[in-house]
């Protein structure tokens, strides 16, 4: 089964071609346009330029995507596309155009929750994986931990109580002025650290739970930043902003994986997966790498141009999902719930 995948639910418009074999998806060809110059100025996303760009970007991108596997249209099994949830402007663009090419080439069609995607992703390097797996989607707009009883099903076991730990981040960098977007440039910096800066104090909850908070550790960092006004302006070489991101990068890390264990042990699982932009965080690999290797656990963690936001993962989930009886009457949701 050959199938093209359409992702566009923020500010990256991606198409692939995936081919669907007996021993797990295959990428015959990605293809993925970023926008982080067009709302780098602004320090995040723009969603009315956003969704400007897509309709701009989606025709091209789906042609490339097809070149590159080296297939016309009349060869697809079938179109997958984003469906929801994200920024509406950004999801109609690559959504209505899919359904008006699945519509006059009468190629089966698929919408797909962007989640599932995400969890799909880990599908092309480890095809086997054993369930139930937990599995931590983490991203600039998402930090949720789900159970996983097979690729197509989620149930939500906790999320951030508010913001996404990959906002922190984006928000780190631009109050160091490092650039846009965060966490490449904070993991970089990270990295260069000759030690770690003073760590920071990890939320904690009333129920005793090992949730997740990320809104005070801006804030924390806020509060350093105006202690010492010279980090703002230091740039990347600076040991001390150095030290900085890499304590936070081990705040971060350290915090997204403490429920993992006693979740692992309660529900019985069997694989860890992690996905979303924030897996592309060489702390976290490295820091999950070590938990599963204790616990036992088999980890899938997506390459990093798998994690962020693609049309390959998109192919991938939508491969497994049967196409509608009443496609057509499927519409974009920017809150689309699972199971929907």
């Amino acid at each position: 089964m050959l199938v093209l995948g359409l992702e566009s639910s923020c500010d990256d418009c991606s198409a692939a071609v995936v081919e669907e074999t007996a021993t797990g998806p295959q990428l015959r060809s990605l293809v993925r346009e970023s926008q982080d110059a067009i709302h780098g100025p602004f320090g995040g996303v723009v969603p009315e330029l956003a969704a400007r760009e897509h309709l701009l970007q989606v025709r091209a991108v789906m042609a490339s995507a097809l070149a590159q596997a080296g297939i016309g249209l009349e060869e697809l099994d079938r179109i997958a596309v984003t469906r929801g949830p994200g920024l509406v402007g950004s999801l109609l663009a690559t959504f209505s155009a899919s359904k008006a090419v699945a519509w006059r080439h009468q190629i089966p069609w698929v919408g797909v929750h962007h989640l599932l995607g995400h969890l799909n992703a880990a599908r092309f390097a480890a095809p086997d994986l054993a369930f139930p797996a937990l599995v931590l989607l983490v991203s600039g707009g998402h930090t949720h931990l789900y159970l996983a009883k097979d690729w197509t099903s989620l149930h939500l076991l906790q999320k951030t109580r508010d913001d996404a730990a990959g906002e922190a981040f984006d928000k780190t960098a631009r109050m160091l002025n490092l650039g846009y977007p965060g966490g490449p440039l904070v993991d970089a910096c990270s990295q260069a650290a000759p030690k770690a800066a003073d760590p920071f104090t990890p939320p904690k909850f009333r129920d005793g739970k090992a949730s997740w908070s990320f809104s005070g550790l801006k804030t924390g960092v806020k509060l350093r930043v105006e202690r010492d006004p010279r980090l703002a302006e230091a740039g990347a070489s600076d040991p001390e902003v150095q030290g900085l991101c890499r304590s936070l990068q081990e705040a971060i890390s350290a915090w997204l994986l403490k429920p993992v264990p006693d979740l692992a042990t309660e529900h019985g699982a069997r694989s860890l997966v992690i996905s979303g932009g924030v897996a592309c965080n060489s702390r976290l690999r490295a820091d999950a790498a070590a938990m599963a290797a204790r616990l036992g656990l088999r980890l899938a963690i997506p390459e990093p141009r798998l994690c962020t936001d693609n049309g390959a993962m998109i192919a991938s989930a939508g491969a497994l999902l049967e196409p509608g009886a009443e496609p057509w009457d499927q519409n974009a949701d920017a809150d689309l719930k699972l199971g929907v």
